[in-house]
């Protein structure tokens, strides 16, 4: 089946949105959101732990063998847009983002004949030089450890989990990176600091972006270890934290190096697009559904609302709007399903067109609704701090528009926005 066929959502896959929409209706109204944002830590841990309990969405990607559903990344985004659409503050998208590192490097490692790594890192300062990396299949197996250990636990969301690999301006993969890891006599030790980490304050684990001289590599870090700081980051959302995540001299477990450690980030950064696209998508559904009521219900000198011109086009434009973004998210979540070779691609595309989309349509709501969508009274203002904010998490409009006009990308890009249509 093409993928342009898979973008219609299967009896499953709209089973799975009614459920978590009638879940998220009853559980996360206007006012329980609002009522988490001035507390600590920003979101309900009971209503976290019971999307894993009840519904069994904190496993959604995460092999049977590990506790989870085993589902694709199509289903994630149904899930991601249902969370979006109610502005979901918990950690649910940083914890599925470790799952997948730590489920990727359990297989991210080629068959090694034990041959020495072509090149050795630096030792950290006050150490005597190591001979580099180990071997990549000790690499390997400590890998295959840390997710066998953590896996089952954030796939029943008893435990937390995020991503720290964004540098000042939210690129994921700037050379030469913001965290230096160094091999000493006691193991592995991370100096550096991530920004844009979602989360922070809650995970249980960190994945971590960091390189060994020249050379890329993945790590686990654990919640409480030494020189591990977390800091919250001034941000427009006021229903997702993010943080300023600080490691010095802070113990580390090798996940993946050098060429797994790059397809390893290189996925990560691929799903976190692919969720916020969808996040996107849900966000503007919200939009689009709460003007339609306001054209229908409210009235101006003593008309309906909905019977003055600007206010229908206004309708419209969310509508096409919304279209565009879910199509587009649907699609890449499809292509990454589907292992097409164009699913990097394509998640960049829905994350640019999805992103700058939630931006206009947050800004006609405010418009729209009389002026009090930007008050404290009206909803409208949070979605717009969210479309604002999430659109700069991954380097902002201009790094996808840089990714998407880089020569090797050209002849997906062609692909994807025929697809696309």
């Amino acid at each position: 089946m093409a993928i342009r066929d898979a973008l219609a959502l299967t009896e499953d896959q709209r089973a799975l949105r009614d459920t978590l929409r009638g879940f998220l209706a009853d559980q996360l109204p206007s006012a329980a959101l609002r009522a988490m944002i001035d507390t600590e830590p920003g979101y309900r841990p009971d209503l976290h732990a019971r999307l894993g309990t009840e519904l069994r969405l904190t496993g959604l990607t995460i092999p049977g063998e590990f506790g989870g559903r085993g589902l694709s990344q199509a289903e994630a985004c149904v899930v991601h847009a249902e969370l979006g659409r109610t502005l979901y503050p918990g950690p649910f998208l940083a914890s599925s983002l470790a799952a997948g590192v730590l489920l990727a490097a359990t297989n991210g490692f080629p068959p090694t004949d034990g041959a020495p790594p072509t090149e050795s890192f630096p030792p950290a300062d006050g150490f005597p030089p190591t001979d580099g990396f180990p071997p990549a299949d000790s690499a390997a197996a400590a890998g295959r450890a840390a997710a066998k250990r953590w896996l089952p636990l954030l796939a029943d969301g008893s435990v937390t989990g995020t991503i720290a690999a964004a540098d000042k301006d939210g690129r994921w993969s700037s050379p030469p990176g913001s965290v230096r890891a160094h091999l000493t006599p006691h193991g592995w030790r991370l100096y550096g600091s991530c920004w844009y980490v979602i989360a922070a304050h809650v995970a249980n684990i960190l994945v971590v972006s960091a390189r060994a001289g020249s050379v890329p590599a993945m790590f686990l870090v654990e919640a409480g270890a030494t020189g591990l700081r977390s800091t919250a980051q001034r941000s427009l959302d006021l229903t997702r934290r993010v943080y300023v995540t600080t490691f010095d001299a802070t113990p580390a477990v090798l996940l993946a190096q050098d060429g797994p450690a790059v397809a390893i980030l290189q996925q990560a950064e691929r799903d976190f697009l692919l969720a916020t696209a969808a996040e996107a998508a849900g966000g503007i559904s919200w939009c689009l559904d709460t003007a339609v009521l306001y054209a229908r219900d409210r009235s101006q000198f003593s008309r309906p609302a909905g019977s003055f011109e600007t206010v229908a086009h206004a309708c419209v434009g969310m509508l096409e709007a919304f279209q565009s973004a879910e199509t587009a998210a649907r699609h890449a979540a499809a292509s990454a399903a589907a292992g097409a070779a164009e699913a990097p691609t394509a998640a960049r595309v829905a994350a640019l067109r999805a992103g700058q989309a939630y931006r206009t349509v947050t800004e006609t709501a405010i418009r729209l609704f009389d002026g009090i969508g930007s008050t404290w009274e009206h909803d409208a203002h949070l979605y717009y701090r969210r479309a604002w904010s999430a659109e700069r998490l991954a380097g902002g409009p201009q790094a996808h528009r840089a990714a998407l006009t880089a020569r090797e990308l050209a002849a997906d890009l062609r692909q994807v926005l025929g697809d696309l249509g």
